[in-house]
């Protein structure tokens, strides 16, 4: 039985970007949606929630947990 292992070339010129260097939300974009009557079942084809996921995806957390 053979093992078969992908090699990756090593990531170059990565730029972190820390929870503290994007912010925060202060009100929930779901707030004044004009899509609001659809809520909660509206969330997979919103392009807002889409945009925020993405950026909040790239982001290293800078919080300690217990």
């Amino acid at each position: 039985m053979s093992s078969q292992f992908v090699i990756y070339p090593p990531i170059r010129n990565v730029k972190y970007r820390f929870d503290f260097d994007i912010g925060y939300l202060s009100k929930s974009p779901c707030k004044e949606c004009a899509h609001r009557k659809d809520f909660p079942g509206c969330e997979d084809d919103c392009q807002i929630l889409d945009k925020i996921h993405t950026v909040l995806s790239e982001v290293v957390s800078c919080s300690r947990r217990g």
